[in-house]
């Protein structure tokens, strides 16, 4: 969360109904989500290596998902996949915060 300057930091696991925290950083006692809440879900399943939406509230995917109309109050995600040796998604490591970011992450900060 220091390094990218980020109030929230997550491992995540997700399966056919719900995300696991592995890691947490900056939601308390959360454990867990449902799938269909799940920033992780949609990183899982893109075509690309990172996941980032600069601006949730922008988002049609996201706008009106209750993590960010309500707590944690959502508004930047960044999310690159977990994938095991087989080469299959299984969560992801995710930056996230409650300012937006138009510029999304630098260079230094996608490696």
């Amino acid at each position: 969360a220091r390094i990218f300057k980020v109030p929230i930091t997550l491992v995540s696991l997700v399966d056919l109904g719900r995300q696991w925290f592995m890691s947490n950083r900056g939601l308390g006692d959360v454990r867990e989500t449902p799938r269909k809440l799940a920033f992780c879900a949609h990183a899982i399943i893109s075509k690309e290596d990172l996941l980032i939406v600069p601006d949730a509230t922008a988002d049609p995917r996201f706008s009106e998902n209750p993590l960010v109309t309500g707590p944690p109050h959502i508004r930047f995600y960044a999310g690159a996949p977990l994938l095991c040796p087989e080469g299959y998604k299984l969560g992801t490591l995710c930056l996230i915060d409650t300012k937006t970011r138009p510029n999304g992450l630098d260079l230094d900060e996608k490696q």
